[in-house]
């Protein structure tokens, strides 16, 4: 089972999540999103939401940075799924193309709103700028998904 310090200390902290921290939406980049980044076990770090349209998995890049190796990609379609270019695949970080301490996949939630789409909401941990290295601080972020629009932004 591949997990990180972080992961560890975010499951300590988790009940001290902070509400609303940022994170930030990007397009998949061949390399974060490898299938081999994934959280093991797999069954327990990706879920399906909204009917199993919506799909996410917690990612770690081997702990490389080890600051913030940790993503959340975000899989669903757009169009019919037999068109092609219909998959809309995105990541979730913290900042940029820096990810997170830990990822708590247990905490992942879903809350829907027709007007606006499907938001998930996960609690995180970060290495602090000005920490010393050794601990994390927790916090949430969410998303909100809208698959008509094919879009994810970070609320």
């Amino acid at each position: 089972m591949r997990t990180t310090l972080a992961a560890a200390a975010l499951v300590g902290t988790a009940a001290l999540a902070s509400p609303g921290l940022a994170a930030t939406v990007r397009d998949c980049d061949g390399y974060t999103d490898s299938a081999a980044n994934i959280v093991v076990p797999w069954e327990e770090n990706s879920r399906t939401f909204y009917n199993g349209q919506v799909r996410v998995a917690v990612l770690d890049t081997g702990g490389e940075p080890a600051c913030c190796s940790a993503h959340l990609l975000i899989l669903f379609y757009n169009e019919p799924e037999d068109e092609p270019g219909g998959m809309v695949c995105k990541l979730v970080s913290d900042t940029g193309t820096s990810g997170f301490a830990g990822i708590d996949a247990a905490s992942i939630n879903s809350r829907y709103d027709p007007a606006r789409g499907l938001l998930l909401s996960f609690r995180y941990a970060v290495f602090p700028a000005d920490g010393d290295g050794a601990r994390t601080v927790p916090g949430t972020a969410a998303v909100r998904i809208n698959l008509a629009r094919g879009t994810v932004t970070a609320q």
